[in-house]
């Protein structure tokens, strides 16, 4: 299944460069909302079958699924807080699930990956002749499960560097503040360099000398701070420098589950960077400032 991009218009484009953000309404087809709900109800059946998925360890062979529910409890055992809204003691049912890679092992990933239009947006988002993927994360929120996603940027878990670089997330069901609206603060992408933090928690994630963000959380009032209220089809795309965060999912009957795919354009290339997690995917032929071309990281637009 292929088909072109819708064009976007100038006020998108010039949104996102501004704003290091932008939410593209009704971008992806109804047969490709169908890809996005057989991605993550693949997630979730993976999920409810596997017996250890908090003790596989991670490997860069295959996609892996984070019980981030269960790393909260162990980062609070260990005295460390955990953002949540809501219900403060914890998850009141449901999981947080995360899943890592999935375009390794995920059939309806590959298609979003390799085959969608999302590919040609980033193009014209970036003013780019040429795009490459990246990699993948899904992020399913189920009914009561109130962790939020802390405010972070991106570019510290990654291994590149360059200017277009940006992540296109997309919903299977309506996502609003109740269960587990993206917040993003509006000019970040021209911040420095932060320390990547925990992902549910504010706390830095290793000692790479980088400095921690301001606590975001608790004085959003301070920060110019956009929620989106989104609809399967919709796209929210943002700067990977971009400070952004979820909330928890505080609906007992409302599920947020989303994929996304995280893309480069012409002048994006490989930076090695200390603070990145392992489960990165890096190809061992490449060198700090080499192009990404290469079969790790594939150009998805022009498609051949």
């Amino acid at each position: 299944m292929s088909e072109r991009a819708r064009a976007l218009t100038s006020e998108e484009i010039e949104t996102y460069r501004r704003d290091g953000v932008v939410c593209l309404r009704d971008a992806l087809s109804d047969d490709w909302v169908a890809v996005v709900k057989e991605a993550v109800n693949d997630a979730e059946r993976r999920y409810t079958e596997s017996s250890d998925v908090a003790s596989a360890e991670p490997t860069l062979g295959a996609s892996h699924l984070h019980a981030m529910s269960q790393l909260g409890e162990m980062l609070e055992s260990m005295g460390s807080k955990v953002l949540r809204d809501g219900d403060a003691s914890g998850d009141t049912e449901g999981q947080f699930i995360l899943v890592n890679n999935a375009v390794l092992d995920f059939p309806a990933v590959q298609h979003l990956a390799f085959e969608s239009p999302l590919g040609e947006m980033a193009a014209q988002l970036f003013g780019a002749d040429k795009v490459n993927f990246l990699f993948d994360q899904m992020f399913i929120k189920q009914p009561g499960a109130n962790t939020r996603t802390a405010f972070h940027q991106d570019w510290g878990y990654f291994h590149v560097d360059g200017e277009q670089v940006a992540s296109f997330w997309t919903a299977a069901e309506p996502v609003a503040t109740a269960n587990g609206g993206m917040g993003y603060v509006r000019g970040s992408h021209r911040w420095d360099l932060h320390s990547p933090n925990v992902f549910v928690g504010q706390a830095p994630m290793g000692d790479h000398g980088l400095p921690t963000l301001p606590d975001i959380e608790g004085h959003e009032d301070d920060y110019d701070i956009v929620y989106f209220d989104v609809e399967p089809g919709d796209v929210i795309v943002h700067d990977y420098r971009t400070v952004h965060g979820s909330r928890g999912n505080t609906s007992l009957s409302s599920t947020r589950r989303a994929v996304s795919l995280r893309f480069a354009g012409d002048d994006a290339s490989v930076l090695h960077r200390p603070s990145a997690p392992a489960e990165f995917p890096v190809d061992p032929n490449l060198r700090d400032g080499d192009p990404l071309d290469s079969t790790t990281y594939p150009v998805v637009w022009p498609r051949s």
